[in-house]
């Protein structure tokens, strides 16, 4: 990508891995003339990997900032008519109110990826051209970088797309389960996975507390969320609590991607580097953590947590993502190819209507998943 930076707009690639103590390597791309975020962070176990990192996701924007698709200017009504339109009421939204049906925006093609039909999306949930005015839109859905990924072929990148949309419905799920998610702690000490001991080491070793919950949905993928937080008797460096969460087919990189998360949201709070962090978010902290207190006596074994075996082929991780997502009841994921020609990379956006959308975001409003959840429980906590 090395040759390519000057075009996707990055200006410099910084090692901010000093900044803590805790040593793993994070890096930042910085994008000055972007229309989104004019950072993008990057982390791994070496600082290849981590600079890799930083740039894929610099190319990602870029190609989501500059989109290069088939546009049409019409209604849900029109466009139904005339064929393959997606379910506007399944796609996640942070307003209560349904998206009108009779309102002209921008729409994208998409293709649905086991049908391979043209289906028509709300051009606001695939471009990141957040500069003010903003594209005709529904005013409605939750706009962000969800299901926005990258990779050497279009189809590994769509297996890191689905697995960050998967990983961010079963976040949303998760959290549901309010006072039972003491009952998702990892029992650290279980962990046999060599790369992911290595990273859990490195952490520890930097006098930081980790601590981690096993949340993965009835999909089945693996998916984990990390804490990470000083330990109160550190003077080098004493920040609040960073979070981190991944999902992937195989556990090991699911809890391995999940803490190098923690370290690079912890770094990213310490640099201040991220231009959509508030002075609020400093001056209050980052949200409450799942526990105040660190998870003592964690009951659920690493290797209780179910695993794909691995694939032969790319094909084969997407074959198995796509084929829990139907079990699942989820309707046909779309993609939309964002790839520019001439940079040796393919990018897309998936959009899986059905799956929830981030918990995080501000005004989101739960979908039909984590409201039967949470009709299913009944608020006495006895179900999952």
């Amino acid at each position: 990508m090395t040759p390519f930076l000057r075009e996707i707009g990055v200006s410099r690639i910084a090692d901010i891995s000093g900044l803590d103590s805790i040593g793993l390597p994070v890096a930042v791309a910085y994008r000055p003339n972007a229309r989104s975020l004019t950072t993008c962070h990057g982390k791994g176990v070496t600082l290849t990997e981590a600079k890799t990192s930083a740039v894929m996701e610099a190319l990602e924007r870029h190609c989501a900032e500059n989109p290069k698709v088939t546009l049409r200017y019409a209604s849900f009504d029109e466009l139904r008519d005339e064929g393959r339109v997606v379910d506007l009421d399944i796609l996640p939204r942070i307003v209560e109110a349904p998206p009108s049906k009779t309102r002209r925006s921008l729409w994208a093609r998409a293709t649905a990826m086991t049908s391979g039909d043209n289906v028509w999306v709300p051009f606001e949930i695939v471009h990141l051209d957040y500069a003010l005015p903003l594209p005709t839109n529904l005013e409605c859905l939750l706009l962000g970088s969800g299901g926005l990924a990258s990779g050497n072929t279009m189809k590994e990148a769509a297996v890191h797309a689905i697995s960050e949309l998967i990983e961010r419905d079963a976040l949303t799920l998760w959290r549901a389960k309010a006072t039972r998610i003491q009952e998702t702690a990892v029992d650290l000490e279980s962990v046999n996975d060599p790369w992911c001991s290595d990273i859990l080491s490195a952490v520890i070793r930097s006098g930081t507390r980790a601590a981690v919950w096993d949340m993965t949905s009835d999909l089945g993928v693996p998916a984990f969320f990390c804490e990470i937080s000083s330990d109160r008797s550190s003077t080098f460096r004493n920040v609040g609590p960073a979070a981190g969460s991944a999902c992937h087919p195989l556990r090991g990189i699911a809890l391995g991607k999940a803490v190098l998360e923690a370290v690079q949201s912890r770094l990213t709070m310490i640099s201040g580097t991220r231009d959509d962090l508030t002075r609020e978010l400093f001056v209050r902290g980052p949200p409450q953590p799942p526990l105040d207190e660190p998870v003592s006596c964690p009951g659920k074994a690493f290797t209780d947590i179910p695993s794909a075996l691995g694939f032969a082929r790319i094909d084969d991780a997407l074959d198995d993502l796509l084929g829990r997502m139907r079990l699942a009841g989820i309707d046909e994921p779309l993609i939309v190819d964002l790839s520019h020609s001439g940079i040796p990379a393919a990018v897309v956006r998936v959009i899986a209507p059905g799956l929830e959308g981030s918990c995080d975001a501000p005004g989101y409003i739960a979908g039909a998943r984590a409201r039967r959840l949470a009709a299913y429980r009944g608020g006495d906590g006895e179900h999952d």
